[in-house]
Parts: C-alpha cells; sequence; structure tokens
C-alpha cells in the first residue's frame, strides 16, 4: 500500500517543510499522506488501527495479572507505548460495569422478602405509618408541610432532619421510586469512588516510606488496580447472571471467587510493581485495604443521605 501514498514537500495541517522520507511532521505530528485514498486502503488502514489498540489491551489485560502489577512497574519505568493508559482503562472498566450493572436482570423478591419490605415503618410510639402517608407517596403528593401536619395530629414533632428520613422511608415502599433511589444512589456513587482514587493513591504515597517516589507513581497503580476491581466485579455480575438464568437464584459459591480475588491480587501487585518482600507486601495490603474500605463506608454513607435528601 506504501506506493499508493501521496508525499509532500510540505506540512498540510501546519506549512512546516518536509523531507522527502518525513512520513510525519516533526512540528504537529501530523500523518504526511493524503486521506483520499481507495476504499481498500482505508479499511487496512482502519483495521490496523484496530488491531493496534487490541494489541495494546491484550498486553495491558496480561500484565494486569501475569504476574499482578507488572502493568504498573513497567509504566512507571517509562515503557508507556505498549500499554492503554491507566485512566483510559479505568473509566472504559468502570462505565462498562455501571451499564452492565443497570442491565443485569433482578432476582424475584420471595413472599418473605416482600412482606419485609412492606414491614412497618414505625412513628409516633408503636403505630405504624398511617395509611395516608403511603397513599400520598404514591400518588406523588407527599411533602413536608402534609407530614408535619399529620404527625402533629398524632402528637409528634420532627425535626427537618427526622422529617427527612421518614420521608425517605415511606417514599421507598414504592417499587419505582426504590428503583429511581437505587438507580441515583449508583451514579452518586460511582462518581464519589472516582474522587476517592487520589486518596487511594494518597495512603500509598504516605506508606510506602522506603519507596516514595511521586504522587503520580502511586496514581498509576490506583488507577490500574481499580480498574481490576471494576472487571472482577463485572466477572461477579456475569456469573451471578448466568446462575439465574440456569437455576432462577443468583446465590452461588461462583459468586464470591472474584471478589476473593480482590485481598490476594493487591498484595501481589503491591509486591510486583514496588519490588517489596512478601510479608512488607501483605502488612502494606491489610492496612491500606482497612484504611480505604473505612473512608469507602462513609463515603457510600455519605452517598445514600445526598441522595434521599
Amino acid at each position: 500500500m506504501s506506493r499508493k501514498r501521496e508525499m509532500s514537500d510540505r506540512c498540510p495541517n501546519c506549512g512546516q517543510h518536509l523531507g522527502p522520507r518525513d512520513n510525519f511532521c516533526a512540528q504537529c505530528g501530523q500523518e504526511n499522506h493524503t486521506h483520499k485514498l481507495p476504499i481498500g486502503h482505508f479499511a487496512v488502514e482502519l483495521l490496523a488501527g484496530l488491531l493496534n489498540f487490541d494489541t495494546k489491551l491484550l498486553r495491558t489485560g496480561r500484565d494486569l495479572f501475569v504476574p499482578p502489577g507488572l502493568v504498573v512497574r513497567n509504566f512507571n519505568a517509562n515503557q508507556r507505548a505498549r500499554y492503554v493508559p491507566p485512566l483510559r482503562l479505568y473509566l472504559f472498566t468502570s462505565v462498562v460495569f455501571f451499564i452492565v450493572l443497570a442491565w443485569m436482570p433482578q432476582e424475584q423478591p420471595s413472599a418473605q422478602d416482600e412482606t419485609a419490605q412492606q414491614g412497618v415503618i414505625r412513628f409516633s410510639g408503636d403505630d405504624p405509618v398511617d395509611s395516608v402517608l403511603l397513599d400520598m407517596a404514591r400518588s406523588r403528593n407527599l411533602d413536608d408541610r402534609r407530614i408535619d401536619s399529620l404527625m402533629r395530629a398524632n402528637g409528634r414533632n420532627l425535626s427537618s432532619w427526622e422529617r427527612r428520613l421518614l420521608r425517605s422511608a415511606i417514599e421507598q415502599q414504592d417499587p419505582e421510586a426504590r428503583t429511581r433511589f437505587s438507580d441515583q444512589l449508583r451514579q452518586n456513587f460511582s462518581k464519589g469512588l472516582f474522587l476517592l482514587l487520589p486518596v487511594f493513591a494518597l495512603l500509598l504515597y504516605l506508606l510506602n516510606w522506603s519507596r516514595r517516589g511521586y504522587f503520580t507513581e502511586h496514581l498509576v497503580f490506583a488507577l490500574y488496580f481499580h480498574a481490576v476491581v471494576f472487571m472482577l466485579l463485572l466477572l461477579e455480575q456475569m456469573i451471578k447472571a448466568s446462575a439465574m438464568l440456569l437455576t432462577g437464584e443468583s446465590s452461588n459459591l461462583l459468586n464470591a471467587v472474584p471478589l476473593l480475588l480482590i485481598p490476594v491480587y493487591l498484595p501481589w501487585a503491591i509486591r510486583t510493581a514496588y519490588r517489596r518482600s512478601w510479608g512488607s507486601s501483605i502488612l502494606l495490603a491489610v492496612v491500606i485495604t482497612a484504611l480505604y474500605l473505612t473512608i469507602v463506608a462513609l463515603a457510600l454513607a455519605a452517598s445514600a443521605v445526598i441522595t434521599a435528601w
């Protein structure tokens, strides 16, 4: 195909002078040949680009797992052209995970679960929530003024915080409201999780006393590690969906396998990426996991409060 290239002595993009063997412009980087080409040449170039991306993706996937953390060590050693950039891989895997999660078939609740979900939300002593409140929620007429009026009629004044919690609890009795709440919570938590990435990197930075380096090196680790977590969570959801299609139930011992791989992967990746001993890698992984899960739990609780508010 090379003989069909139409070379130019000047870059069409920026006007930089080009030599007869300059395939790319040194000023702006544009390739030195026309894109007015036969369909066959265009198809070959498109296929080559896709194969190049696939090659990067396959190589990145291999070095993410064999051994865990090798992609981080090589990327921070400036061997970057061979890999999918960490931020791009993280965004791709997280978006795919949340899309698949939204479309996964949901297990139908049993009669006992339905009774528990519709169980009694209590206010004003031991009396159940008045059916008027539930009717208002289903007809979308529930507001703070009506709640205050009804509660005062039952001899209780609510603070703004108690009113908000009560209203949210009542609204959750409506299946459509529960679905909206779950979708919004998922969106808020996915955004919050992205903001927590620098926190994970900061923990690595602070606890890696002997191999601290630059903060960006630890951010690379955080991005690739979270991409792996999303891959394993996606695998767990696929196993769960397969079990539901085959047996009608999502509970399966195989579901736990991808999740159990995460605490195995982290110390192994730390050992490979930072060239640490097994003992120090396991200790560092345990400390970071405990701190980070505490922060994630607080972030999830905050997401739930923000979503309910």
